[in-house]
């Protein structure tokens, strides 16, 4: 087994680069719960994707200060994809 075949189950760190939406989409076909984390002016990006899907979820949101409080607030958000029901779509009036 290669280091290209071992599957990371760790949190996904959330950079300017963007890199992050491809390792989530990745994720979200295969996981049940998925932990992202941010710092700086990422987390409002990625806040405001998170909001933008519709087939996602958060199940909890925490933010902390770091150690060092220079480096601002942190961001961890655990989200899964919300399951689709087919009772809700037939109840609507």
């Amino acid at each position: 087994m290669t280091t290209k075949e071992v599957k990371r189950k760790g949190p996904i760190l959330c950079a300017k680069d963007g890199e992050w939406k491809k390792e989530l989409e990745k994720r979200l076909k295969t996981d049940e719960r998925i932990t992202l984390t941010a710092l700086g002016k990422v987390k409002y990006d990625l806040l405001a994707h998170i909001h933008s899907r519709k087939d996602i979820e958060i199940v909890k949101l925490e933010t902390r200060y770091m150690r060092k409080r220079k480096k601002g607030m942190g961001l961890k958000v655990i989200i899964r994809k919300r399951k689709e029901t087919s009772a809700l779509s037939s109840t609507k009036v």
